[in-house]
């Protein structure tokens, strides 16, 4: 099944070397996730920060 991502919010990170990367907040209607721009998934923790589940990369929040 093909799902239509609609963007919520992008938000510009800088990892923990000081890479800036966009992570976009996307819903199709019935959920949410949160994904780089190559559609790679990111998990977001509780402090407001994300990881980048399979490097295990950090990203604080630059700018929204």
């Amino acid at each position: 099944m093909i799902h239509d991502w609609t963007n919520i919010q992008i938000m510009e990170c800088n990892t923990d070397n000081g890479v800036l990367v966009t992570v976009f907040w996307q819903s199709d209607g019935a959920s949410e996730r949160y994904v780089l721009g190559n559609g790679q998934a990111v998990d977001q923790n509780h402090d407001g920060t994300f990881t980048i589940h399979e490097t295990q990369t950090n990203l604080s929040l630059a700018h929204f």
